[in-house]
C-alpha cells in the first residue's frame, strides 16, 4: 500500500511517498524514514529507495521516502539547496509522519545514504524522536567529501561565478561553504541510541573509513555496529549488493527490536 503526499514547507511542496504494510488496520507500527544523498531523489540510484521501501514494508515496516527540495519531484531548484535547509525540511517531515495514525512515534528510525547520512546523523544528534539511526556509506566529513567528488575545478567555478553545473544541478558555493558549518562526527557524540552504518567496501565517492570514524566519534559507552558489504560500490549497485543491503539493516533491526522489547519489559 503506497500513498502520494506533499508536505508544504516554507513555501514548497515537497514530494513524498509513504508505504505501509499490509492489514494494519488499528495498529501502530515503526516507521523508517530515508533520507537521499547529494543531487539525489526518493526514487534513488537503480530505483535503491524504491526497492528498499517496498522490502522493508513487506516486512512489517512503515517507509516514508521524500524528496529535499531542489530534488526529485519537490519544489524548489537545487542551486538553492543547503544542508542548513535540508534539516530544516526534515523536522518538517519528522512532524508530520511522528503524527500518522498508523505511525508508533516512539519507534522512528532514521536511514540516510552518503549526505543523507550525515544529515540524518546531525538530526538524530538532537532529535529524541529517533530511536534507530543507520547510515549507509555516509559522508562523515561535509565538506571535504563533497568537495573530493566534484573536484577542485567545479569549486573555483563556483567561487568565481556563484554556482556550476553537476550533471544537470546548479550547486552552489552558499551550499558548499554551508557545509562547512555541519559536523556530523562531533555530532553523533550526542546520541545515544542504537547506530548501525553500512559501507560499500569499494566506495568510489566516499571513503570506507567514515564507518569507523563515526564508531570512534561516539561517546564512552555507546557503540556502532559497524558491516561492509563486499565489492560494492558508492549506490550498492547490483542486486546482489542490494539484498545484501537490506538484509543486514533487516536482521539488525529485528535484533534491537527484540532488545528494546526487553527492556521495555
Amino acid at each position: 500500500m503506497t500513498e502520494s503526499i506533499s508536505i508544504l514547507y516554507d513555501n514548497l511542496h515537497l514530494s513524498g511517498v509513504l508505504h505501509l504494510p499490509e492489514g494494519i488496520q488499528h495498529k501502530k507500527v515503526p516507521l523508517i524514514v530515508l533520507l537521499h544523498g547529494f543531487v539525489g531523489s526518493k526514487v534513488g540510484e537503480h530505483r535503491l529507495f524504491v526497492k528498499a521501501a517496498r522490502n522493508f514494508s513487506e516486512k512489517g515496516y512503515a517507509v516514508f521516502r521524500f524528496d529535499f527540495s531542489g530534488c526529485g519531484e519537490s519544489d524548489g531548484d537545487y542551486a538553492d539547496v543547503t544542508v542548513t535547509k535540508q534539516l530544516k525540511e526534515v523536522q518538517a517531515i519528522l512532524d508530520y509522519v511522528s503524527q500518522r495514525v498508523e505511525v508508533d512515534k516512539r519507534n522512528i528510525i532514521l536511514i540516510g545514504h552518503s549526505l543523507g547520512g550525515a544529515v540524518a546523523s546531525l538530526t538524530a544528534a538532537v532529535d529524541k524522536r529517533i530511536g534507530k539511526l543507520i547510515l549507509w556509506s555516509p559522508v562523515a566529513k561535509p565538506y571535504d567529501d563533497i568537495a573530493a567528488i566534484v573536484g577542485e575545478a567545479a569549486l573555483q567555478t563556483a567561487k568565481g561565478l556563484g554556482v556550476f553545473d553537476y550533471g544537470g544541478f546548479y550547486v552552489s558555493h552558499r551550499f558548499l561553504e554551508d557545509l562547512k558549518n555541519h559536523h556530523p562526527l562531533e555530532a553523533i557524540r550526542s546520541y545515544d541510541e542504537q547506530l548501525l552504518i553500512i559501507h560499500a567496501e569499494q566506495d568510489e565517492d566516499v571513503p570506507k573509513e567514515n564507518a569507523m570514524r563515526y564508531s570512534a566519534s561516539l561517546k564512552q559507552g555507546v557503540s556502532a555496529d559497524v558491516h561492509y558489504i563486499k565489492e560494492a560500490n558508492h549506490t550498492f549497485a547490483s542486486y546482489s549488493f542490494e539484498e545484501k543491503l537490506f538484509e543486514e539493516t533487516l536482521v539488525w533491526l529485528e535484533k534491537n527490536k527484540e532488545q528494546s522489547n526487553k527492556i521495555a519489559l
